[in-house]
């Protein structure tokens, strides 16, 4: 080979091997990267049925409050028309 050839092949070489480096580099970071989206997906799953069921919660009682104010406007109504009636 000639000297050239020889600069070349080496040149090459040591190129392959910085961009193999960079290469092992940059699927480190990617793996770290999974890691870390792959917890923040089960954080935010995990926070975002806890939101559910304070949802539900809070839903359970607002309708329980509901129905209690209805039975109150309903007993209040009743109340009145005895009233009138009786006044009558």
């Amino acid at each position: 080979m000639t000297p050239i050839k020889q600069e070349i092949k080496q040149y090459r070489e040591t190129w392959l091997e910085r961009v193999n480096l960079d290469l092992e580099r940059l699927i480190s970071k990617a793996n770290r990267d999974k890691k870390m989206l792959k917890h923040m997906a089960y954080h935010y799953m995990a926070r975002n049925k806890i939101c559910n069921m304070r949802i539900r919660k809070l839903n359970a009682r607002l309708r329980r409050a509901l129905e209690v104010k209805k039975e109150k406007d309903r007993l209040k109504m009743l109340d009145e028309a005895s009233m009138s009636c009786q006044s009558n």
